[in-house]
């Protein structure tokens, strides 16, 4: 399932109380820019029976993990491709 990912909506009343992350997305952290690159299941964590997912952000610096969500209502949206 690893890099299948598009979207992750984060809380309890979705669609619209949620966090919402996309691959592609920009952003900028502290005047910084960004894009979200993956969104990843932890399968070390899965294995324990936890559904833990990874957000991983890039730039022209480089890749860095960025958020961690782990315990809170999700609904994922995975990458389609009929091709």
């Amino acid at each position: 399932m690893n890099g299948h990912i598009r979207k992750i909506s984060v809380g309890k009343d979705y669609p619209d109380g949620v966090l919402h992350f996309q691959v592609g997305k920009s952003m900028r952290l502290v005047g910084v820019p960004y894009t979200i690159t993956d969104i990843i299941l932890d399968q070390n964590m899965l294995s324990l029976g936890r559904s833990v997912y990874n957000i991983y952000i890039s730039n022209a610096e480089g890749k860095v993990l960025w958020k961690t969500i782990d315990g809170l209502p999700v609904v994922i949206e995975n990458n389609i491709d009929f091709s």
